[in-house]
C-alpha cells in the first residue's frame, strides 16, 4: 500500500474521524471510537537492542560526539556505521541517513547521550550537559564488556519514568509491565504474558487504566483462545478489532510488540517464554520492588 497522509478530526466526545489520503488520490475514511495508543521503548529502525552497543562504540570512538544533528553529520555517521559493519544493505538506500537519527534517539532515550532540551522542559541545556555528549551512564555502557553489565545499563534506562502520562506525570513501561505480571501471578500462579496478550492488552495500556481491568482482559482473552481451534485466525481477528480503536497502521500491533518484547528482555530481569515474556526467577525480588514506583 502506498504511503498516505493521515488526518484526525474529533466528532464527538469519544469518536474521531480518521482520514488517509494516498498519493494516488485515493481517500480512506473510518471512525475510531474510544482510541488507544501503543507505547514504544525502542525504535523499529533499531528493532534489536543488541545492535545498540556496537553502534554506541562507533559513536564514542568517532570524532562526531555531539555532532550528529545536521544532514551532513548524519550521513558521515551512517558511513562510519557501514564501515564498522554495524549496519548493512545497499549504501544508496536511506539517502537521508535516517538510521543515524534512530541510533541517536536510542542513545538519548536510554540516557547514554544528553538529549536536546526544549523550552517546555523548564530547564536549560547547560544544566544537564552538552547536547548528544556522553553521559556517565553512557561511559558505563561503553565500558560494559559482558552481557550482564550491558543488561544492567539497559535496566537503568528502562526503570526511568520516561513515557508521558497526561500533562504532568510520566511512567515507566517496564515497571507497568511488571505490575501487570505480579497481579497475574497473584491470580494464576504464573507471571507469563503471552505474545497476543502483550500486543493487544499490555502495550496499549498504561497506569491511567485500572490494573484489574487490564488483567481481566488478559485472562478473558486467554480463556477464549484456549477453547479456540483456529488460534491464528483468533489472533488476527483480535488484532483487527483492536485496530478499530487505533489511529495508525494495523501492522504496528505486531511490529511494536516484537520490538518492545526484545527491549524488555534486554533488561535482564525478564526473559522470553515462547513468544511471550516472564520474570527471571533470580530477579523476582528486584522486579517486585520496581512495581512500587510506576509513576513519577
Amino acid at each position: 500500500m502506498a504511503k498516505a497522509k493521515t488526518t484526525i478530526k474529533k466528532i464527538t466526545q469519544n469518536e474521531w474521524e480518521c482520514t488517509k489520503i494516498f498519493k494516488t488520490g485515493e481517500i480512506e475514511k473510518r471512525i475510531v471510537k474510544d482510541p488507544i495508543d501503543i507505547w514504544s521503548i525502542g525504535n523499529t529502525g533499531v528493532r534489536n537492542p543488541w545492535r545498540i552497543p556496537g553502534g554506541y562504540k562507533v559513536y564514542v570512538e568517532s570524532n562526531q560526539v555531539g555532532k550528529i544533528r545536521t544532514a551532513q553529520e548524519q550521513k558521515l555517521f551512517k558511513e562510519k556505521l557501514l564501515l564498522a559493519g554495524e549496519i548493512g544493505g545497499d549504501p544508496k538506500k536511506d539517502a537521508d541517513a535516517s538510521i543515524t537519527r534512530k541510533y541517536r534517539l536510542m542513545f538519548n532515550k536510554y540516557g547514554f547521550a544528553y538529549p536536546e532540551v526544549l523550552k517546555k522542559d523548564g530547564f536549560s541545556q547547560k544544566e544537564i550537559g552538552k547536547i548528544d555528549d556522553i553521559t556517565p551512564a553512557g561511559w558505563a555502557f561503553y565500558h560494559a564488556n559482558t552481557i550482564q553489565a550491558q543488561q544492567e545499563c539497559f535496566l537503568r534506562g528502562l526503570v526511568v519514568q520516561m513515557e508521558p502520562l497526561g500533562e504532568r506525570e510520566t511512567y515507566s513501561p517496564l515497571r507497568w509491565v511488571l505490575k501487570i505480571m505480579f497481579d497475574l501471578f497473584e491470580r494464576t500462579g504464573d507471571y507469563k504474558i503471552n505474545y497476543i496478550e502483550f500486543a493487544v492488552c499490555v502495550q496499549t495500556s498504561s497506569p491511567k487504566y485500572e490494573l484489574e481491568t487490564v488483567v481481566n482482559k488478559i485472562l478473558e482473552i486467554r480463556g477464549r483462545r484456549k477453547k479456540c481451534i483456529n488460534k491464528k485466525k483468533f489472533d488476527r481477528d483480535l488484532i483487527h478489532n483492536a485496530w478499530k480503536h487505533y489511529f495508525k497502521e494495523e501492522k504496528n500491533f505486531h511490529e511494536y510488540a516484537d520490538m518492545n518484547l526484545r527491549y524488555l528482555s534486554a533488561s535482564g530481569i525478564l526473559k522470553r517464554s515462547g513468544r511471550g515474556i516472564t520474570v527471571m526467577p533470580e530477579y523476582k525480588s528486584l522486579a517486585y520492588e520496581l512495581t512500587k514506583n510506576v509513576i513519577s
